[in-house]
């Protein structure tokens, strides 16, 4: 039997927490990457929404995104590879998992997109690697000759500019001050004293803005970035959220190839 698939926007952060959540619960797949844009129209061929991404299809079932994607996969999990506390036992630390994940990923995480956007897709050789790594042939020259028009209509569909990536960029300093004091008692987990959704949740979602060494979506090289997100780069990894951010990655995520 074929592997699961797994339908993809490549540098997304969703999606490296989808890439993360299989190796973790140690299922194998193949991934489609997908240009921006492109990816859109790739989830519709199957028949989803153009939010419904990484969209997880095995056999004749779809699951498309991480919150349709992690009670499949938690559900038949050993109690060992578990990612949640049980909500009927720990009912305090399910929540705290939950607000945790829910502001890493849909606040903080959309301040580190609508930042990153604005200011990498300036430099198309930057950020090549990140939006056409493995992706289909026709996508990749459709990129190549149309870049600006690519562009163009992600500034748009993001409503992205200047003062949207700078408000953005506060934002995320606040949510590194919101985490460093939440790790300033020196613990290991954001939550308890195992790994959670949560610790996932904040790697994946911050690790772009440290250039987090380990993460699958192609991330820019630091050294081709211009200066100014170099010393933003530079200053949140030196940070004990962003310590922890590599840490995470370097304990708990597996060496592994973009799986295509």
């Amino acid at each position: 039997m074929a592997d699961p698939l797994l339908i993809t926007l490549l540098p997304s952060a969703d999606v490296d927490l989808g890439r993360w959540l299989l190796s973790h619960y140690e299922i194998s797949y193949t991934e489609c990457p997908h240009a921006p844009i492109f990816h859109v129209l790739a989830l519709k061929s199957w028949g989803v929404g153009a939010d419904d991404y990484p969209l997880f299809v095995r056999g004749g079932d779809k699951f498309g995104g991480i919150e349709k994607l992690l009670p499949e996969l938690e559900a038949a999990a050993p109690a060992a590879l578990k990612l949640l506390p049980d909500p009927d036992q720990n009912p305090a630390q399910y929540k705290q998992v939950d607000e945790l994940q829910h502001y890493a990923r849909w606040k903080m995480g959309s301040d580190v997109v609508n930042w990153s956007y604005w200011n990498l897709l300036k430099y198309k050789s930057v950020v090549w690697p990140s939006i056409t790594t493995q992706v289909p042939v026709y996508e990749k020259l459709t990129c190549l000759v149309a870049f600006r028009v690519v562009r163009a209509l992600m500034y748009r569909g993001l409503k992205l500019d200047q003062s949207v990536a700078n408000a953005s960029l506060d934002r995320i300093h606040q949510g590194w001050d919101k985490f460093d004091a939440l790790l300033s008692d020196g613990r290991e987990y954001l939550v308890g004293d195992r790994l959670s959704f949560a610790d996932l949740a904040l790697a994946t979602s911050g690790g772009p803005m440290i250039l987090a060494q380990g993460y699958h979506g192609m991330l820019p090289n630091h050294a081709l970035c211009p200066v100014f997100m170099q010393q933003t780069y530079q200053e949140l990894r030196q940070r004990p959220t962003g310590r922890f951010i590599q840490r995470i990655y370097d304990q708990y995520r597996l060496p592994q190839l973009l799986c295509v």
